[in-house]
């Protein structure tokens, strides 16, 4: 498991006390909190302009698109 370091974002080792791209200081990997992340389960077709994700995303636009998938442009509703 890599370590990212808080300040500049390069990756270390997990055994790392310094980041070895600025030497920060980096946390154990005992430290580290446990991020948790919803994944949003809608179906293809429904993905259009106007369309609300997670009640507080609306689609702008498609960006892009390969064999992995689609790239949406968000707005965030403030």
């Amino acid at each position: 498991m890599a370590i990212k370091c808080p300040k500049c974002h390069s990756d270390n080792t997990d055994t790392a006390r310094f980041c070895s791209n600025c030497a920060t200081s980096l946390p154990s990997s005992e430290e580290i909190p446990v991020s948790h992340t919803k994944t949003l389960e809608t179906p293809r077709e429904e993905f259009t302009r106007g369309t609300i994700l997670g009640g507080d995303m609306r689609i702008i636009e498609e960006l892009g698109k390969s064999g992995m998938g689609k790239v949406w442009g968000l707005s965030i509703k403030k």
